[in-house]
């Protein structure tokens, strides 16, 4: 199969809904790599450089930060098909404030986010795309935090089953009680309380 048909579905989740195609991609000369990350690798690391851009054509990841004490805090899931990658890191040329780690086997395109925004920054299409997926994603980050705000730890943790229905049996507890912010022995009382 060649690069252009296995972008697409790239592009389709890239353009949320817009009119860009596989075709425009090679056009413009982005040449993504697909690669291959086993489960516990990393796709980027916290501290280091994370120039690129990934899109997960298959499996799961997680975002996740350790602090200065050595506790992990899952920030987020990434599952197929999605984008993943620091917007931070790859914008500034700066470390990445966390990790993505494999909790799958994941197949994904990487492309270099300069050499990407550079080739397609000029192409009204590229642009609009761009924007809805920023809007996209804003509104996700948006949601969340409200939720941190608003609901109780019980409502979020039935707000990530809801979200990742197949996710719950197939990681840690810690993972899940670390991304809805509560102790592993909360999320035990709550599980109990709703069975």
């Amino acid at each position: 199969m060649n690069i252009q048909n296995q972008m697409g579905d790239f592009v389709g989740f890239f353009s949320q809904g817009g009119e860009l195609e596989a075709s425009q991609f090679i056009q413009y000369g982005l040449k993504p790599e697909l690669k291959y990350f086993k489960k516990g690798e990393f796709l980027i690391s916290q501290g280091k450089p994370a120039p690129k851009l990934y899109f997960l054509k298959k499996g799961f990841a997680r975002y996740v930060s350790v602090s200065s004490e050595g506790k992990e805090f899952t920030q987020a899931f990434a599952s197929a098909p999605c984008i993943a990658g620091s917007t931070r890191a790859m914008v500034r040329s700066i470390p990445a404030l966390f990790s993505i780690e494999a909790l799958d086997d994941v197949l994904c395109f990487e492309v270099e986010w300069h050499d990407f925004f550079n080739k397609m920054k000029d192409h009204i299409e590229f642009l609009q795309a761009y924007n809805r997926l920023l809007e996209y994603m804003f509104i996700k980050k948006e949601e969340r935090e409200h939720a941190f705000v608003q609901y109780s730890a019980e409502r979020r943790y039935l707000n990530f089953l809801e979200a990742y229905p197949w996710l719950h049996n197939l990681i840690p507890l810690k993972m899940i009680a670390s991304h809805i912010g509560i102790t592993p022995i909360a999320l035990s009382r709550i599980r109990k309380k709703l069975k």
